[in-house]
């Protein structure tokens, strides 16, 4: 009777273990990917936890979405394989031309490098007629055929936020799965 009991447990619980592709890992860090990816995004997200992830069926691309509740920082991570860019810089420039309505208006347009990782960020005092106080940041990361996309903001920005940025940015490690 035990072991049915475990085996259907097993039955039901496996799918959610196969097609879960985010995980926060010990030491405060979560990791990404698709069931293509032939890597692991890793981050340092402590205190982050996982409000979102969807995996597209076949595997090969995927979105995630990390909420602090303490700091404010939100981050979505984009992952698919490359198509029109296939360079940081590439990808920076392509999002940045194709814009996106959910912006509105902003201010304090900035396009620059943290190390290799091209990014663009600008400053919204209002989101909808509410005061906001919120930067946001794309970083565009490309690596062995595949893109990442890494959209963070925080609301109530101040202009010392901006190193929780710059080091979620540097905290990026691709970890090969082989």
């Amino acid at each position: 009777m035990k072991t049915r009991l475990f085996f259907l447990i097993w039955i039901i619980l496996f799918p959610t273990f196969v097609f879960c592709q985010a995980k926060v890992l010990s030491g405060g860090k979560i990791s990404f990917t698709t069931q293509q990816a032939p890597w692991n995004l890793v981050l340092s997200a402590k205190d982050f936890s996982i409000s979102q992830q969807k995996v597209q069926p076949d595997g090969v691309a995927g979105y995630f979405f990390i909420t602090n509740d303490s700091t404010y920082l939100n981050a979505s991570v984009w992952i698919e394989p490359v198509g029109k860019c296939k360079t940081s810089r590439e990808c920076r420039d392509m999002v940045w031309k194709l814009g996106n309505p959910a912006w509105g208006e902003f201010q304090n347009p900035v396009l620059s490098e943290i190390g290799s990782v091209s990014y663009f960020e600008f400053y919204r005092p209002s989101v909808q007629g509410q005061p906001v106080k919120m930067l946001d940041m794309y970083a565009e990361f490309v690596k062995d055929g595949y893109w990442v996309d890494l959209h963070m903001s925080k609301v109530l920005y101040k202009k010392d936020d901006h190193s929780l940025f710059e080091d979620f940015v540097r905290s990026a490690v691709f970890e090969s799965k082989k």
